[in-house]
């Protein structure tokens, strides 16, 4: 081992410690790499190192051998670090505010990253001072004197470098910048508390403010933080509101001390910093969305401030040929037959002017669009009609079955004015169960009165992974008109997966069929232990004709990671199925030309199952579409082309930045599968704090002839009996609906 004293440009995060650390990756000017390893004491909280920051490490020398994104080993150089010092920020708020500026078009992220690499913190006066020459080594004089404009008209140069060396995330500081424009550093200097509004780490911002600011235990910007802190980690967990023992109890945590978190309490309730209802405890942000949402549903129900419905109605009350007859006549030309609840939930639909769709996957809610959507049609022709979901695949399957663009909720708020939205326009929002309380505000606030809303989706699923419930608190209120389908299409009735869904929906344990260790039908379970799960699912994934080439067989984990979760199968799978299939390639900024890798360091090989994890609009892609790599293209730098996939049946050309995006799909989670479908799907099941009601219910509703469970049976049984976790969940949107 050697002494070392270098100064290294940080190239990667390997790794942040939880209470403090780092270890990070990075070379010298000189070309030489490394890789730190500093503890808690040098760095205290590791998400103040950054890609592009400068270190000065001191530290002794080790050489190891690693496994590298390519699978290969390699030989690298660590430090044990006794000293680190940053001597100059990453830039990264600099370079973000120049990349995303509408001001200066045509200086992209490379260009700003060139830029703050040539000048590092001079960039600033080089731009105050209208030093055009010096800019024009990495800009034309066009594109460096609109840069010089930008900065004068928005005056936030030194604000930028200010976040930079506080070490604040350039998410986090774009949005302070946009928010304070030109005062951000004064109102973060006067309360560096306000940080946290802008999703900041507690442990940083405190961090920050009382080391670099000077500020004491009890001051009350501390106190009032504590509070905001609280409830902003009780809506991280799902809650819009928290029992007062559940919030005082965070606030002692923070502050360390019960007489800090009274002081706290007594403080912010004064200055109305969060509202009492009953005993619960409620950001008035959260209150505030909350009552919006209900009023305007109330609006809604009552009919009110609907101008364009009401002439809608009048139409279809007055129109000769009867919706009934419309229906019928839909019925003979497609050579189908609603059922009652089919006709019924068509009828209230058309009625009303927000109104519920409900039932279990393969009830038939796709049908009931459709003929909705003819039937309207056909009454008033050109009839606006809009199709949203939450998941990018969830709204490609909508599209798929309806024959109709649609869109995600997301794309929706982005694409159409409210401006444009007609009177008497259909919204209809499918995947309910999904949406969170705030994304319902948002799509409200965007809608302008005289809309019809269809909401449809199936409580029994899975809740949002945001704050509050939406579909799960409408459908307990009587006045909403709602339907809910109960006849299941989508699989056969003697399948025996719809009488063990339905017993899962109820709480009850279901009979289960016999696994016969060949393909065949119904819902079974092979008990085993946890350390046997993988080699189970491995095995049974054979004998029910899996491959791995294709989605025929489907793998749901409960979890992510540990043993039965998505990262040993796909890992295992891997493993066995890839042998010897040739590497992709993609160029990574520290490496070079390198093998492809998901985010978990799996190589990704030719003929791999994989699942694209954003939505790409300019690819075509949606968050969730299953594909398979199709073959390798060669790489030399960052702009080639690295392979050819096939996603849904259309082959797609990803870059290196596009790949990562791709993971490994031989097994997903199920709150990937929502929306899908699989012939015979494999779920193994450990106990964990993730196992509910609503996940079994949602896993074993994706599979359409076999469902295969494996693992702890009784965790099963008991995760069934059990309340489902959207039932835990503390929201006052309920009794907000209910109010007169």
């Amino acid at each position: 081992m050697n002494e070392i004293s270098a100064e290294i440009r940080v190239a990667s995060i390997r790794s942040r410690g939880r209470c403090g650390g780092a270890i990070f990756a990075g070379s010298t000017d000189a070309g030489e790499r490394y890789v730190v390893v500093a503890d808690y004491q040098l760095i205290p909280d590791g998400h103040l190192v950054d890609r592009g920051q400068q270190w000065l490490i001191e530290g002794t020398t080790s050489v190891r051998e690693v496994i590298a994104p390519n699978g290969f080993k390699i030989n690298e150089t660590q430090i044990a670090a006794r000293k680190a010092e940053l001597i100059r920020p990453a830039g990264r708020n600099v370079i973000n505010w120049i990349s995303t500026n509408p001001e200066c078009v045509g200086i992209g992220h490379v260009k700003a990253a060139k830029l703050y690499q040539r000048f590092g913190s001079e960039l600033v006066d080089v731009v105050k001072d209208r030093d055009i020459p010096a800019l024009c080594e990495i800009l034309n004089e066009q594109s460096a004197d609109m840069l010089c404009r930008a900065f004068e008209k928005f005056n936030v140069a030194s604000t930028l470098l200010w976040l930079d060396r506080l070490g604040i995330p350039q998410k986090i500081g774009a949005s302070v910048i946009a928010f304070y424009q030109d005062q951000a550093q004064a109102k973060i200097e006067a309360n560096p508390y306000a940080l946290i509004s802008f999703e900041a780490r507690w442990l940083t911002v405190d961090d920050i403010a009382r080391k670099r600011f000077g500020i004491q235990a009890d001051d009350p910007r501390r106190l009032a933080s504590a509070i905001e802190e609280a409830l902003y980690r009780g809506l991280s967990q799902g809650h819009t509101c928290l029992p007062s023992r559940d919030a005082r109890a965070i606030v002692v945590r923070l502050l360390d001390s019960p007489e800090l978190a009274t002081k706290a309490i007594e403080q912010s309730r004064s200055n109305s910093q969060y509202q009492v209802v009953d005993d619960l405890y409620q950001a008035t942000g959260a209150h505030f969305i909350e009552r919006y949402v209900a009023e305007r549903l109330r609006a809604m129900i009552r009919g009110e401030n609907g101008a364009g419905q009401a002439g809608l109605f009048t139409q279809l009350d007055s129109n000769p040929a009867s919706l009934e007859d419309v229906l019928s006549g839909y019925e003979a030309s497609h050579g189908i037959s609603l059922t009652a609840e089919q006709r019924q939930a068509v009828l209230t639909c058309a009625a009303a002017h927000l109104s519920l769709i409900l039932g279990g996957a393969g009830t038939g809610k796709t049908t009931v669009l459709k003929a909705l959507y003819a039937a309207l049609e056909q009454i008033q022709p050109g009839i606006p009609i809009y199709q949203l979901a939450l998941a990018g695949r969830a709204a490609q399957r909508m599209a798929e079955a309806t024959g109709r663009e649609s869109m995600t909720i997301a794309g929706f708020l982005t694409k159409v004015e409210p401006g444009g939205i007609e009177l008497g326009t259909v919204v209809v929002v499918d995947e309910v169960s999904m949406v969170d309380v705030i994304l319902m505000y948002r799509l409200l606030r965007h809608l302008p009165d005289g809309v019809r809303l269809i909401l449809v989706g199936d409580p029994s699923q899975l809740p949002p992974i945001g704050p509050g419930l939406v579909l799960h608190a409408l459908a307990c209120i009587d006045s909403i008109p709602q339907t809910e389908l109960k006849v299941v299409k989508r699989q056969s009735v003697t399948s025996g997966i719809p009488q063990v869904a339905a017993a899962i929906r109820n709480h009850e344990a279901p009979v289960w069929a016999t696994y016969a260790g060949k393909p065949h039908t119904g819902v079974s379970f092979v008990p085993c232990l946890a350390k046997d799960i993988e080699a189970t699912t491995q095995r049974i994934y054979a004998e029910v004709g899996g491959t791995g080439r294709d989605y025929s067989v489907q793998i749901l984990s409960v979890t992510n990671s540990r043993v039965g979760g998505v990262k040993n199968l796909n890992a295992a799978f891997r493993a066995k199925y890839q042998t010897g299939a040739d590497h992709v390639f993609c160029f990574d900024p520290e490496h070079g030309v390198v093998g492809a890798g998901t985010t978990d360091r799996e190589p990704i090989k030719v003929g791999d199952l994989v699942i694209y994890t954003q939505n790409d609009y300019q690819l075509g892609l949606r968050n969730g579409s299953l594909g398979r790599i199709v073959r390798a293209l060669p790489v030399t730098d960052a702009d080639d082309l690295c392979c050819v996939a096939e996603f849904e049946g259309v082959e797609y050309e990803l870059n290196s930045t596009q790949m990562l995006a791709v993971s490994h799909s031989y097994a997903i989670t199920v709150h990937k599968s929502q929306g899908s479908q699989f012939k015979r799907i494999i779920v193994p099941i450990r106990e964990s704090r993730l196992l509910d009601q609503t996940l079994i219910y949602t896993a074993v509703t994706r599979g359409i002839d076999q469902v295969v469970l494996i693992g702890d049976e009784q965790a099963t049984l008991a995760a069934i009996r059990a309340a489902a976790s959207s039932a835990r969940r503390h929201i006052t949107l309920p009794s907000l609906l209910e109010e007169a």
